[in-house]
């Protein structure tokens, strides 16, 4: 009798670990698209602006003001298909619905260092998941509503995450790009940086 019921039981286990795993992925999924969308009709938005700001000079709401907290621009990079939004500041939530420019730096297209940092995992958000991909000589793209800024890469490098020169301010047009790194493991911080080009 103990037999049997010990087969139920681990049998009725065994079904609910299988389900929770399949609900898991589905969700997980489902999450990706929905993200997936979301930066899509933002970047949509974002290009919409600079189309009307080129026809008429002016600028409308999305992406044009900082104190609403709608400072958000497109950074591109061709070399590994990427195309994402960026948005003020670097908290968790901002972080999972896009790459995060940290405040402390300068806005794209000022002297001195945008710095702008991102995910690359499947839980928080793999906007750099290909980051790595990037080599010097690589070109990088800021979009806003008014104009584009183009950066070529010239250093790669890994530091540790207490290692914050990355975000010092430099005396030319700098971009500096990061994420965790080695995936999944995050024990450093993969470094990009790049200078402005005219």
């Amino acid at each position: 009798m103990n037999n049997i019921l010990f087969k139920i039981v681990k049998s009725f286990l065994g079904i609910f670990v299988l389900s929770m795993g399949v609900y898991l992925i589905i969700a997980s999924i489902q999450l990706n698209i929905s993200q997936k969308k979301e930066v899509e009709d933002t970047i949509q938005k974002i290009k919409q602006e600079r189309e009307e700001f080129l026809q008429t000079g002016i600028i409308s709401s999305v992406g044009s003001s900082e104190s609403d907290g709608e400072n958000e621009y497109i950074l591109r990079i061709p070399s590994i298909d990427s195309e994402n939004v960026v948005t003020e500041g670097t908290s968790k939530e901002a972080l999972k619905a896009a790459l995060g420019h940290e405040s402390d730096t300068v806005l794209p297209g000022e002297l001195g260092n945008c710095v702008i940092a991102g995910h690359r995992n499947y839980t928080f958000g793999k906007f750099f998941n290909r980051l790595e991909e990037v080599e010097i000589g690589d070109m990088i793209y800021i979009d806003t509503p008014t104009d584009t800024y183009s950066y070529r890469v010239y250093e790669i490098k890994t530091v540790k995450p207490e290692d914050v020169e990355i975000l010092e301010n430099t005396d030319k047009e700098i971009l500096t790009l990061y994420t965790c790194t080695p995936i999944y493991i995050a024990t450093h911080r993969l470094v990009v940086i790049a200078e402005r080009v005219f």
